[in-house]
């Protein structure tokens, strides 16, 4: 259900939040920058600081660098902040970030580029540093598998190596009113 603007302006945002996605013809197509990477701050207050992407916003073209452009958030007392403020990461839009290219520590340029490897003939893009024509490796996040935990109702690992079922050679896996079925996909009668 859209609201209309003057509503919209009116309600609370806690109680109904407002949505600063972008407009699908206004985002960008391609990124090149993603979490993990070490980025330079370009413009603004940080100007010249580097850290890592800790998040990317694709809705709204912003991303969050790990320590950089902190704002002060007001917060009732509690252990954790006994004077009630806070420091909070904000985004940065990202145009206002490059790249660091991790020969030099400069920001670069990127330029993408196919590679084949010799071994296996697999095709890949990559980025190297316009510059130097650095490969800039894309940080593969796996820290998300820290936290699994083996649930109730996930299967043991016994059962899942058990084989369950044999081929018999020359006997389809499914009765043939099934194999029909799937062979024929359109249903004709024959």
């Amino acid at each position: 259900m859209r609201l209309h603007r003057s509503i919209l302006k009116a309600t609370s945002t806690r109680a109904m939040p407002r949505d600063n996605s972008l407009p699908k013809a206004l985002r960008l197509k391609k990124w090149n920058i993603i979490k993990g990477d070490k980025v330079m701050v370009m413009t603004g207050k940080d100007r010249g600081q580097s850290g890592v992407v800790s998040e990317v916003v694709r809705k709204t073209n912003r991303l969050y660098v790990r320590g950089l452009n902190l704002a002060t958030k007001n917060v009732p007392k509690s252990k954790d902040s006994q004077t009630g403020k806070i420091q909070k990461e904000m985004p940065i839009h990202v145009s206002n970030v490059a790249l660091v290219d991790p020969s030099t520590n400069q920001p670069t340029k990127i330029r993408l580029g196919t590679f084949v490897d010799p071994d296996s003939g697999v095709r890949e893009t990559r980025r190297y540093a316009q510059g130097t024509g650095t490969y800039i490796p894309k940080v593969v996040d796996l820290s998300y598998q820290k936290a699994w935990k083996d649930g109730a109702f996930d299967t043991d690992p016994d059962v899942v190596n058990k084989v369950s079922f044999n081929t018999v050679p020359g006997i389809p896996p499914f009765p043939d009113d099934v194999m029909r079925e799937i062979v024929n996909r359109y249903k004709k009668v024959f």
